[in-house]
């Protein structure tokens, strides 16, 4: 009964997500039922690969939540976590769960309890040794000027996700930021209304666009959310493990640079054993393929590339200026190690910078793209629309790029690791910069927040001044 039930379940997942966009009727009913009483739910990792962390939105008269977790699907002797309910901006509940005490190695159903109403039965698996797949894409952008929009680039998305889900064994998706066009809520109900969606960890980073609102803090449910003297007032910095990878997922909207450092050297200090350490955040710091977006990459450059350096990250997954790139092994701001289509380096004494295109918004530019000197792999047209399979395991991190209905590979590169290297110390003049750098980035930040107060107020947002800014 079990793995008939199983089947079942998993069929009606596939012919969900192979309906096209244009014979929505099956959407529209899906869609319809889940802005009921549930709606909005994400799946986020925990701390650890034995937790996950669950948020979504309910209606203003509920009063409790909670997830129900079973290895059957028919939910017959389910363990029960409750969660926390918080009043959202809009008057009504957003619930917060996180489950615990997961085995490794095996396959969970769930369902969302609000009040006394339940969501569809969902499922989800564990990894047990350190190599498992992830899905890497960047401004996928759900757009809520209509309705319609929402729809549209929420099936696009549905189908984005079947075409990675079919191609390998995704347990985890890794996005840079823009999420949504705007921040809103119908946005990020959008953008988890696949149920493929909600059968994956949703690493999520706040872009730029992601903070043009305020429902990404509502939306999401972090680990290890940092509490930092500047921040961003809809979201921040936050850490998971898992394999034996470090997940370090940075709010690049905030210049606060001694944020990010203090951040970084903590989470770095509590997982020593890991071998791997990834950076994802949502602005582009080597592949500025524009004039403007360049002139910004240079300041970020200053901010950021220092902490990838000391503290040795290997892979930093960036988004924010929809062309696709990977850069060489860099260290300094110099390459120190090739990267090339199709090879592997060994023991990279560096950090390999990737930006992955839009997923459904490219540019529309015209002519080449001028990569800097150390893009290594870079896109064919402005209009690619591409994503990322990561291959991670305990010796190896491979990266395999597809164009979105395309069984080509477009690039693909693999970073090997047999020893461990101490990069090698800071001069006194460099650590100097780097701190005053930082010091300015902080201040910034309390002006820069002070815009932001002042756009989402005009907006129309009712938010507390010492919040946002602080």
């Amino acid at each position: 009964m079990k793995k008939i039930i199983s089947v079942l379940l998993a069929a009606l997942l596939l012919v969900s997500c192979f309906v096209p966009a244009g014979a929505s009727s099956v959407w529209d009913a899906f869609w319809a039922d889940e802005q009921e009483a549930v709606r909005g739910i994400i799946m986020q990792p925990g701390a650890t690969e034995a937790e996950r962390n669950f948020s979504w939105y309910m209606d203003a008269d509920v009063t409790a939540c909670s997830v129900l977790i079973d290895d059957e699907p028919t939910m017959t002797d389910a363990a029960v976590f409750t969660g926390t309910v918080i009043d959202s901006y809009q008057g009504d509940k957003v619930a917060k769960v996180t489950v615990r005490e997961l085995e490794l190695g095996e396959t969970y159903y769930y369902t969302c309890v609000s009040g006394d109403e339940k969501s569809s039965v969902y499922s989800f698996e564990t990894v047990e040794a350190d190599s498992f797949s992830a899905l890497y894409i960047s401004d996928i952008h759900i757009s809520g000027d209509s309705r319609e929009a929402v729809q549209d680039t929420a099936y696009q998305f549905a189908d984005l996700l079947n075409d990675a889900t079919a191609r390998a064994d995704v347990n985890l998706i890794l996005s840079a930021g823009d999420q949504a066009s705007d921040g809103l809520r119908c946005e990020y109900e959008g953008l988890t209304f696949s149920p493929l969606s909600r059968s994956l960890s949703f690493a999520t980073s706040i872009g730029n666009h992601d903070r043009k609102g305020v429902d990404y803090r509502y939306f999401t449910n972090l680990p290890n959310e940092d509490e930092v003297l500047i921040s961003s007032y809809q979201g921040g910095n936050y850490y998971f493990v898992k394999g034996d990878v470090l997940f370090l997922c940075l709010d690049s909207n905030n210049a606060s640079g001694t944020d990010h450092y203090r951040f970084v050297k903590n989470a770095v200090k509590e997982n020593p054993d890991c071998k791997w350490r990834v950076v994802v955040m949502h602005h582009d710091l080597y592949g500025g393929t524009l004039e403007n977006r360049e002139s910004e990459n240079r300041l970020l450059r200053l901010l950021y590339s220092p902490i990838m350096d000391e503290f040795n990250i290997d892979l930093a997954l960036l988004g924010h200026s929809h062309h696709y790139s990977v850069s060489d092994v860099v260290y300094n701001g110099k390459s120190v190690a090739d990267v090339e289509n199709g090879g592997t380096v060994e023991n990279a004494q560096g950090t390999v910078y990737m930006v992955s295109a839009s997923v459904s918004r490219p540019r529309d530019e015209e002519g080449e793209i001028p990569y800097s000197d150390l893009i290594a792999i870079g896109m064919d047209e402005h209009t690619d629309r591409l994503y990322n399979i990561i291959d991670f395991s305990s010796d190896a991190i491979t990266v395999t790029t597809y164009e979105v209905g395309s069984d080509e590979v477009h690039a693909n590169f693999t970073l090997t690791k047999t020893e461990e290297y101490d990069a090698p110390s800071f001069s006194f003049f460099r650590k100097l910069f780097a701190k005053l750098v930082n010091f300015i980035g902080t201040i910034y930040a309390v002006f820069n927040n002070m815009g932001v107060y002042s756009d989402l107020k005009e907006d129309g947002y009712d938010v507390p001044f010492f919040d946002v800014i602080f």
